[in-house]
């Protein structure tokens, strides 16, 4: 008899047309800005308190930051937000992190100067219509990582920055702004270890990721035990102000001599952690996405979002999500070509399945785009039920704004429901009944993992 254990995931298979025009459509694209003067560089998204649009992207080689946005029919004129000769770092993959909360807007970034090295805010709370100076809020004699911002549904700003020192430790240090009428307007109290009672180091150059809702405060991270450099999340506790310690929440066991460059993403939706992050424990690397029960310490699925055959490498996932829906996007390479993709999903309710829609071209609007132009640096947040998606043009200098809109939400629905298989692979592709790992692919395009003992 076979002892079957099961690494349960679901992740899609087949096309994603049909799923579209029954549940979710794009609007057409729109120009935010084609001016490559302005060096359009990983654009980003927000949506203020009204449903509006804001789009910041950077200059990496001129050192700005710009603001654009929508005004009804298109994005506004951009807006520099940076006084001259300010300096931050950034590339093509990483720089600024923007978030709010309705118009509470604030932005991170960070510097090296007269060999210290400097964390900033520049806030606004208008929408994004008008910005702060720059405020310095951290000054550190070790190498600052990257650095990140979460604002939560109070309007509280909160910044998560990583450091190495020179011996070689890293930490992720988290820290609560608070608006005041004195100068500079925000101050931040002293700033914590989120990992300090949590075993292993935080790889040395990912980024970690901070959400929150009524109840939680989470922040995940890329972990470092022994070179398994598995998901961690650390929940805050309000009564000892400090990060309990942290857990797993993912099993993958990813084994990485050197930092893999990305963290996770992660939204929270009643008791549950959605988290996506790019996964080595295949090859080419895939995106995943895993669901972790917050009240019992629990993974409670694990899925890649988009399991294609003789697809190329996908990375730098973002997520967004409510109640009801929530939505990855990412960068992929693909017949040949870098593109950018979308897949949906229920957000957990009595049914705690991953179950992803079938992934779309977010540039072309067809399940697989061969004639991609090289798009790259999406982006994506959600208002109500409509996913609002900024991605980058590499090859034309064109950052494009489009929304993923729902036909009829009260439609989306388990499709994994009534599902038979019709195929068993290996992780190579062959056919195989035999022990070991196998892939079991339904009818209804979706895929389960599983590891079969003899």
């Amino acid at each position: 008899m076979k002892k079957i254990f099961l690494l349960y995931f679901l992740a899609p298979f087949f096309t994603f047309g049909q799923f579209t025009s029954s549940f979710y459509s794009f609007t057409d694209p729109i120009i935010v800005n084609s001016n490559s003067e302005l060096g359009l560089n990983r654009p980003r998204i927000i949506v203020d308190e009204d449903g509006i649009p804001v789009v910041m992207w950077t200059s990496v080689d001129d050192k700005k930051i710009y603001i654009s946005r929508y005004n009804g029919t298109g994005f506004n004129e951009p807006t520099s937000i940076l006084p001259n000769n300010f300096t931050f770092y950034g590339n093509q993959n990483y720089g600024p992190e923007i978030d709010n909360s309705g118009n509470t807007v604030v932005i991170v970034l960070y510097n090296t100067l007269d060999k210290l090295n400097n964390v900033y805010v520049i806030y606004s709370l208008d929408g994004g219509m008008n910005f702060s100076e720059p405020v310095k809020i951290v000054e550190e004699e070790s190498f600052i990582e990257g650095a990140g911002v979460h604002v939560n549904s109070d309007g509280m700003p909160i910044v998560t920055y990583e450091t190495l020192s020179l011996s070689g430790e890293a930490n992720q240090l988290i820290g609560f702004g608070q608006f005041e009428d004195a100068n500079p307007g925000i101050v931040f109290e002293n700033f914590i270890i989120a990992n300090e009672f949590t075993e292993g180091v935080p790889c040395e150059c990912c980024l970690g990721d901070l959400n929150s809702n009524e109840q939680y405060l989470v922040f995940t991270y890329r972990n470092n035990i022994n070179n398994i450099r598995n998901m961690f999340a650390c929940t805050y506790n309000d009564i000892t102000e400090s990060f309990n310690q942290g857990v797993s929440i993912d099993s993958y066991n990813q084994s990485l001599s050197v930092c893999p460059t990305e963290g996770p993403k992660s939204f929270i939706t009643n008791d549950y952690l959605i988290t996506s992050f790019k996964s080595y424990a295949y090859s080419p690397a895939r995106i995943s996405a895993t669901m972790f029960d917050l009240e019992n310490s629990i993974i409670l699925n694990e899925s890649v979002v988009d399991w294609g055959q003789g697809y190329g490498v996908q990375a730098l996932p973002e997520i967004a999500g409510n109640e009801s829906v929530f939505a990855v996007v990412w960068k992929e390479f693909r017949y040949y070509n870098f593109d950018v993709f979308i897949s949906i999903a229920n957000s957990p309710g009595s049914n705690i399945d991953l179950n992803f829609s079938p992934s779309i071209s977010i540039s072309s609007s067809e399940s697989n785009s061969q004639i991609a132009n090289d798009f790259t640096s999406v982006d994506i947040t959600i208002y109500n039920d409509e996913f609002h998606i900024v991605y980058l043009d590499y090859n034309d200098n064109i950052i494009y704004y489009r929304k993923y809109t729902p036909n009829n939400v009260s439609q989306l629905k388990d499709v994994s429901l009534n599902k038979s298989i019709v195929k068993k692979i290996d992780i190579l592709g062959r056919e195989t009944v035999s022990q070991g790992f196998q892939l079991h692919i339904y009818d209804n395009g979706f895929v389960e993992k599983k590891y079969i003992l003899k």
